[in-house]
């Protein structure tokens, strides 16, 4: 039975799909020669509504935040289920839960680093942080500040921490996916996590990390075990590279291969990991019906604001024109 409650999000998803901007525009902006001029272009978008005079070539990342949480507005407007925009925001809620407490700890000033994009309002979060348990949270996420103010308090120090929460929000990601019940979530959770391990594996190869390291970072839920991943690894590089190119990640792998192999880098894997997961989404544009549709925009849209991050850095420094091309994310055009 074809699932009928996504039907009125979907058509306003198909409205807002065409306003995502393609190549061609990207395009345009790479031709620019001063960082300020990309307003001008930008102006005939939905960014447009965060530009005004004032605004310097230095403050794009106020446009692209203010996009960006009206994107996700708009999406738990629409959605008949939260978990779908939830899986988008939930590690924002980490991420700003890391600054929040180093912040606390160093008696820094580190709110600059917060964004208002996760799933649980900010008031709530920082609220949480010193108090350590709020009526707003969820348990998952008390368990997490419990584990990381005890490391603190053992070890007197912060640099552990990521790892803590890393883990926790994986955990947690994997806890909304599952609660759905629904087949599209549980494989893009699958799809998630497969290519974050695939990064975590490769790099702490490049960086010597030893498997205790990895196995300690890794995370359990992929269609790639972490059993396997270490297995291979263990018996050699190239024997884990083999396998995986034997995978439904072996484009990935393969688009790889050369830099790894060459210039023991993997500098573009970020891209390219991006443009495996675009490619995934717009296989399935075709589907209709059900959370695909959504999906499928919330990532665009977060690949798009990345390449306009891009663009605005590269501008802004001076970067050739062509390097940046080179490092634009495909579109879901």
């Amino acid at each position: 039975m074809k699932d009928i409650q996504y039907n009125s999000a979907n058509v306003r998803i198909r409205t807002y799909e065409s306003q995502l901007l393609d190549q061609a525009f990207f395009d345009r902006l790479l031709n620019v020669e001063q960082a300020s001029e990309l307003y001008n272009i930008l102006q005939e978008t939905p960014y447009g509504d965060f530009i005004d005079e004032s605004i310097t070539k230095h403050d794009f990342e106020k446009v692209l935040l203010a996009e960006q949480k009206r994107t996700f507005d708009l999406a738990y407007e629409m959605t008949p289920l939260k978990a779908v925009v939830d899986i988008f925001t939930l590690r924002y809620d980490y991420q700003n839960l890391k600054v929040l407490v180093k912040n606390a700890y160093l008696q820094e000033d580190l709110e600059a680093y917060v964004v208002p994009l996760g799933s649980i309002d900010l008031a709530v979060l920082k609220e949480f942080v010193q108090v350590r348990h709020h009526a707003l949270v969820p348990q998952i996420m008390v368990d997490c500040l419990t584990e990381v103010y005890a490391y603190i308090e053992d070890y007197k120090e912060i640099q552990g921490i990521d790892i803590i929460f890393d883990s926790y929000y994986w955990q947690h990601f994997l806890e909304v996916t599952q609660a759905t019940n629904q087949s599209e979530f549980i494989e893009l959770s699958q799809r998630l996590v497969d290519v974050y391990n695939l990064s975590v594996v490769l790099r702490s190869y490049l960086m010597g990390r030893k498997k205790g390291f990895m196995s300690a970072v890794l995370v359990e839920g992929g269609l790639l075990t972490k059993e396997t991943l270490l297995a291979y690894l263990e018996t050699s590089f190239e024997a884990l590279l083999d396998y995986l190119v034997e995978t439904d990640y072996g484009p990935l792998i393969m688009s790889t291969i050369d830099e790894l192999q060459e210039h023991k880098t993997i500098n573009q894997f970020d891209l390219l990991k991006d443009n495996f997961l675009m490619r995934y989404f717009k296989e399935r544009k075709v589907i209709p019906f059900g959370p695909i549709p959504l999906l499928g925009y919330l990532n665009a849209k977060e690949s798009e604001i990345k390449n306009l991050r891009m663009i605005f850095v590269g501008k802004i420094n001076r970067i050739p024109t062509e390097k940046l091309r080179s490092r634009v994310r495909e579109t879901y055009g």
